[in-house]
């Protein structure tokens, strides 16, 4: 029974039937408010995501075409709601959804604008949805310390880790490339250290 289970836009209401090669259809209500009825197979495999509004707007010319919030906003909705998405297992699949307005495109660039120089789509908390009070355009530094500060670390100092000969080391990551500093004796070194390849890679710490 997939009563209730959500696919991209859709969500299920009931069992409608079965078509004439005896698959199962269900009937679903899309975000817009419309009712449409699906086969099982075009829910599961993601060929069917919306009573067609989706399709609808892509295709309207609403001015956003050639702009860099239309481009963030598409990949949004995939990673969200597709689940041959390449990232919608980070996403979508864990549980990271994208709000009813935001399906739109014109209302979310009525609420984000256009990003600046370097800056991506960021979710203030990383482990909420996307929503216009949780996201932000965010430059790569500000985004870094979002994750650094939503971090967990054995040691209890965020980037300072324990080596296994019982000293401490501190590291920062910026475009997928680690820096590390020297071993120290104590934590507090360590956090010291810390601080200081914050400042050289990230620039001043807010």
């Amino acid at each position: 029974d997939r009563a209730g289970q959500i696919f991209g836009r859709l969500r299920v209401v009931s069992r409608a039937g079965v078509d004439r090669n005896k698959k199962v259809i269900w009937r679903c209500m899309c975000l817009c408010g419309s009712i449409v009825d699906v086969p099982s197979g075009s829910l599961v495999t993601g060929n069917t995501t919306s009573c067609g509004c989706y399709l609808k707007e892509r295709i309207t010319k609403h001015g956003g075409w050639k702009k860099a919030s239309y481009n963030t906003w598409r990949a949004m909705i995939r990673r969200c709601t597709v689940p041959t998405d390449k990232d919608y297992q980070r996403y979508g699949g864990a549980g990271v959804k994208v709000c009813a307005q935001w399906m739109d495109y014109s209302r979310f660039a009525a609420d984000m604008g256009e990003p600046i120089g370097d800056e991506t789509l960021d979710r203030i908390d990383v482990y909420g949805d996307y929503t216009p009070e949780n996201c932000r355009w965010a430059g790569v530094q500000t985004q870094n310390r979002n994750v650094r500060v939503r971090s967990t670390s054995k040691t209890g100092v965020v980037g300072v880790s324990k080596t296994v000969s019982g000293t401490y080391m501190a590291k920062v990551t910026v475009k997928k490339r680690s820096f590390y500093s020297r071993c120290f004796t104590t934590i507090e070194e360590a956090a010291s250290a810390r601080k200081e390849l914050e400042r050289l890679h990230w620039g001043a710490t807010p």
